[in-house]
């Protein structure tokens, strides 16, 4: 059966009237002559070979048919504005703000060249940078979007986007551990002082493994020291204050220098996701899709050659898979 091809300014004109009620309403409205739309509205009826509407001098019926064609025309319109939209995007480059929240430790190791990058190709974007190491209400406190590392992540309406994973490492001064004597098993850890980021139960563990396969083990400690600021941890720990649960792209350096030294180095922390949340995937503006895709370039493989560059082979997060166990108190950073 021969299908003609109608013209989707028709359609477009046909829904008007309906929606409007009557040619009148609907010319005035769009600002086109009457007897243009009831031309139109004659075209469409002949090419279909149905008559979506009754006319006479005084009212317009919609027949049945019309109804119902009526319908798939307004989804028809708003497809082809979907559409239009897309090559839109593709033509606009991106401009415009960008609000993003982040703690200070991942700007300044990972995040920051990234950041400078995307704006050398994108002049038109300005961002706004919060280095905060608080959580954060993306939406509530007007965000775009939140970068955060951590050991678990919550279930939530946000769209969570990972980047890859960062071994988190317990560390402590050479003094201090000298001092300490050698260190065996996994409770001779509680004879040390320590440091930590804030928990939210208030109690602060380490979640120790000795290998992929075998059983955690959890270890409670009472630290002298809790900060949300990772860079004044390390800096606590390189003085001897306590033993500390960082990322290791935060303490990479000093352990390559020797301030810092592993504790334990047989047990293996729950890695940290390095992830991004925003609040939606739709909707988003050219200037945040181009720098989510522009983080997604090239934040991996900054990971993956730090780590390779400190002697790591990747990271199996597999194994670490009990968001409801003390994992999930394991100290990270977080939006």
């Amino acid at each position: 059966m021969e299908s003609p091809q109608q013209n989707l300014t028709d359609i477009f004109y046909f829904v008007q009237v309906v929606q409007h009620g009557s040619l009148t309403g609907a010319a005035r409205a769009l600002g086109v002559a009457k007897s243009r739309l009831s031309s139109r509205l004659a075209h469409l009826e002949q090419q279909l070979g149905v008559r979506l509407i009754q006319r006479t001098t005084r009212r317009l019926h919609v027949t049945e048919v019309g109804h119902s064609y009526c319908e798939h025309c307004r989804s028809l319109l708003d497809a082809a504005e979907q559409a239009q939209h897309v090559i839109d995007d593709a033509k606009d480059a991106p401009r415009g703000r960008i609000r993003i929240a982040s703690p200070s430790s991942f700007v300044q190791m990972l995040l920051g060249p990234i950041l400078v990058g995307f704006l050398d190709l994108h002049p038109a974007v300005q961002i706004e940078l919060d280095m905060t190491n608080r959580p954060v209400d993306v939406v509530a406190d007007g965000y775009d979007i939140a970068f955060g590392v951590r050991a678990s992540l919550e279930d939530s309406s946000l769209v969570v986007r990972s980047f890859g994973f960062d071994p988190h490492v317990l560390v402590g001064a050479p003094a201090l551990l000298e001092r300490a004597g050698r260190l065996h098993k996994t409770s001779d850890l509680k004879h040390l002082p320590s440091l930590a980021t804030t928990a939210p139960s208030g109690r602060h563990f380490w979640m120790l493994r000795q290998d992929k396969d075998g059983a955690g083990t959890q270890v409670e400690h009472h630290p002298k020291l809790v900060s949300d600021d990772l860079l004044m941890l390390r800096q606590a720990a390189i003085l001897g204050v306590g033993i500390a649960q960082l990322p290791e792209f935060v303490c990479r350096e000093a352990l390559q220098r020797g301030v810092l030294k592993r504790v334990l180095p047989n047990w293996k922390l729950p890695p940290g996701n390095v992830h991004a949340v925003y609040p939606t995937r739709r909707g988003h503006t050219p200037a945040l899709r181009s720098f989510i895709d522009h983080v997604a370039l090239h934040l991996p493989d900054m990971l993956s050659e730090l780590q390779c560059n400190f002697g790591q082979r990747g990271v199996d997060p597999a194994s670490w898979t009990t968001p409801s166990s003390p994992m999930a108190l394991a100290n990270g950073f977080e939006p």
